[in-house]
């Protein structure tokens, strides 16, 4: 049976200077979660390893190092998909949590599928999820941006910066019982209002999976992955038979087609182990293995 990984962390205009801790953690991830398949675990257990890893990253916008919001302080979202029940589990908005992909686990293994806020947090809190002073996620790059400017979230096109809209980690696994599972965490986009929500929670928007066709996380600027529902038309793409490069690329065409600034990237793992990835940004920090080839691939 085909192991798969794909990882991602972030699409946008990366700076040259983050690209060495960009590259070293998108490495990292990749191989916490190819050792988790590799040991027999299953996909949803390989996927969430991996966001953890870029969540406790400082290069990454998620978990430490999240962006700050309007205020100056840092609400995050999450979201995980198993696609073979279909069960999905999101939060949104949530403070204090270190690793918010495990908030989401949490609400998987409810009934629902989005929990919000304080809501969230109790439901993390139940279960066992870690939290931290949320003023600890808060690195000095991060500040020094929001202190420089980029409190002043604004949602035309032409003033979104897109270094503010990069750096959403996400992963897709499929294990060894053709399981596939998708994971996106994210801190949003600088300078945000309070309570804003965008694609990373949202299933079919920042991720979707369904063991049938394949597996998608995306990144990029929220309000318009959502409204084309990104994620899940790159499975729609794979379930007309297209090619997983194909469905990728054409997924991300319809993004920049269709909505005037629509910028981002995803990456997709299909059911049979191939692993295709797009982006219509400048870079889109990403890595993939599966054991068909056995040769890991890093893009920073």
């Amino acid at each position: 049976m085909p192991l798969a990984i794909a990882v991602h962390g972030g699409a946008g205009d990366i700076p040259d200077s983050l690209r060495p801790d960009h590259a070293a953690g998108i490495q990292a991830a990749l191989r916490a979660g190819k050792a988790v398949l590799q040991a027999g675990g299953t996909a949803l257990e390989a996927a969430t390893a991996a966001v953890i890893v870029l969540e406790d990253l400082p290069a990454f916008n998620a978990g430490y190092g999240s962006v700050l919001n309007r205020e100056g302080f840092v609400q995050m979202d999450a979201g995980l998909m198993d696609g073979t029940s279909l069960d999905v589990g999101a939060v949104a908005a949530v403070e204090g949590i270190k690793n918010p992909i495990l908030a989401a686990q949490a609400v998987l293994k409810t009934p629902h599928i989005l929990f919000a806020k304080a809501d969230a947090e109790a439901v993390a809190r139940e279960a066992g999820v870690e939290f931290v002073d949320n003023a600890s996620l808060i690195t000095p790059r991060r500040h020094a941006q929001w202190a420089s400017g980029d409190r002043d979230f604004k949602v035309d096109s032409g003033s979104t910066d897109s270094e503010t809209i990069a750096d959403t980690v996400g992963a897709v696994a499929l294990d060894g019982l053709g399981n596939i599972a998708a994971a996106t965490s994210t801190g949003g986009m600088s300078g945000k209002p309070l309570g804003r929500i965008g694609d990373s929670p949202i299933p079919g928007g920042g991720f979707y999976a369904d063991s049938h066709a394949g597996g998608c996380s995306t990144t990029g600027w929220g309000e318009t992955i959502a409204r084309v529902l990104l994620a899940r038309r790159a499975i729609e793409n794979l379930e007309r038979g297209m090619d997983v490069q194909a469905a990728a690329e054409a997924a991300v065409a319809v993004l920049g087609q269709r909505i005037e600034g629509g910028e981002g990237g995803l990456i997709l793992v299909a059911s049979s182990g191939q692993i295709g990835a797009a982006f219509n940004s400048q870079r889109m920090t990403h890595a993939y293995w599966n054991n068909l080839d056995d040769q890991e691939q890093i893009i920073a």
